[in-house]
C-alpha cells in the first residue's frame, strides 16, 4: 500500500482512536456453557461490497474491545468490517468472581469454544470473509489454541506480541511453575501474584513496561473512567495457574506442526513481559508463519509511537497484499 495513503488512513484512526466505527454495534452472545460474551463488529455494509473480510480483535489479559477501536478504524477504511470480543473474565464479558479487580480465569480451554461461536455469530450476521483473528499477547495465545482445535475456520491470523511464554524475570522458573498450583491448593488461589493488584490509574513502573507513548498509554484510563465496569486489576495465582497449563498445551511436541492457516507474527523489539524466545522458536514449527520485529517497541506495540505503529501496519498491509484503491 502506497505510504501516504497508509499515513492519512492512520491519522485519521488516531483523531478517532476513542470511539467506535460507524455502521455496527456491540451485544452478547451465549457461550457454550450459557455465560454472556461480549463483542462488536463494525463497518459491516461498506465491507460486504469491498469484500476484504472480517478482522475481529482478541485482547490480551485485562483488555477490552475499545482499546482496539484506533486500528478498528483503519482496517475499516482499508475495506474490512472489524470488531473485538472481551475474553471471559474481563471488559464486559462474564467473571467467574464479582470483585472486578481481580482477574480470575480457571481455564484457558473455555476460550476455544467462546473463539468458535463468535465465529459462528459473524457467520449469522452475514459478515463477508475471509475471517481474520488479530490478538494482542494472551488474546493471541487464544487464537493459537483456537486455530489448533478448529482448522479452516478462519482463513488469517495476526498475532501481536504472543503469549508463548511468559517472561518470569529473575523468578526461579520452578517458583513460577509450582507457587500457582500451590496457591489453588491451599484455596488461595484468588490472591494476587506478587506486583500485582487492584486497577488504578496509576500503576507505578507499568508504563515503560508497555509502551513509550504517554499520550495512548491514558487512553485506557480514560475509557475505564468514562465505564468503570471495563476495568479488570492485576492476575491472580488462578489465572496464572491456568495461563501456564495452556501454555504447556501449546509448547507440547506437534501442536504448533499442525497449525495450517497462514500467520503473521509481530514481536516487540523492547519486551518485557512475555518471552520472545519462546514466541521465535513456536514461529519457525509453525508450518506458514512470518515473523516480524518491530525494533524499540514494548508490549503494547498497538498502543506505541506513531513511528512504531507505521511499521507494524507497514508489515500487516504488504502480508495482506492490500493496495490503495
Amino acid at each position: 500500500m502506497p505510504h501516504q495513503a497508509l499515513t492519512t488512513l492512520m491519522q485519521a484512526a488516531k483523531a478517532n482512536r476513542l470511539t467506535a466505527p460507524k455502521d455496527g454495534e456491540f451485544s452478547t452472545f451465549a457461550a457454550r456453557d450459557g455465560v454472556p460474551i461480549r463483542y462488536g463488529v463494525f463497518g459491516l455494509s461498506a465491507a460486504r461490497e469491498a469484500g476484504r473480510g472480517t478482522v475481529m480483535f482478541v485482547p490480551g489479559r485485562s483488555e477490552f474491545a475499545e482499546k482496539f477501536f484506533e486500528d478498528m478504524h483503519i482496517f475499516v477504511g482499508l475495506g474490512f468490517a472489524a470488531g473485538a470480543m472481551d475474553l471471559r473474565g474481563q471488559g464486559l464479558s462474564y467473571r467467574e468472581v464479582e470483585d472486578r479487580d481481580k482477574h480470575v480465569v480457571s481455564s484457558f480451554d473455555d476460550y476455544v469454544g467462546d473463539l468458535d461461536q463468535l465465529i459462528t455469530e459473524l457467520e449469522a450476521a452475514g459478515a463477508p470473509r475471509p475471517y481474520i483473528l488479530m490478538g494482542h499477547s494472551a488474546g493471541s495465545h487464544a487464537i493459537f489454541r483456537f486455530l489448533h482445535a478448529h482448522p479452516g475456520r478462519v482463513e488469517r491470523a495476526i498475532t501481536v506480541a504472543p503469549m508463548i511464554d511468559i517472561n518470569s524475570g529473575n523468578v526461579p522458573r520452578w517458583i513460577t511453575n509450582r507457587l500457582p498450583k500451590l496457591m489453588r491448593l491451599l484455596a488461595r488461589g484468588h490472591r494476587y501474584v506478587p506486583g500485582h493488584g487492584p486497577y488504578t490509574a496509576e500503576p507505578v513502573g507499568w508504563q515503560n513496561k508497555l509502551t513509550h507513548d504517554t499520550e495512548r498509554w491514558q487512553d485506557e484510563h480514560h475509557l475505564i473512567a468514562e465505564n468503570p465496569d471495563l476495568r479488570c486489576g492485576g492476575a491472580t495465582f488462578t489465572w496464572i495457574a491456568a495461563a501456564l497449563g495452556s501454555i504447556a498445551r501449546l509448547r507440547a511436541p506437534g501442536f504448533a506442526e499442525a497449525i495450517k492457516t497462514p500467520v503473521l507474527m509481530l514481536q516487540a523489539g523492547d519486551e518485557q513481559i512475555v518471552d520472545n524466545a519462546a514466541s521465535s522458536a513456536f514461529a519457525a514449527r509453525l508450518t506458514n508463519c512470518r515473523l516480524e520485529v518491530i525494533d524499540g517497541a514494548a508490549h503494547e506495540i498497538l498502543k506505541e509511537t506513531d513511528a512504531r505503529r507505521a511499521e507494524l501496519w507497514a508489515h500487516i498491509c504488504d502480508w495482506l497484499s492490500l493496495s490503495a484503491e
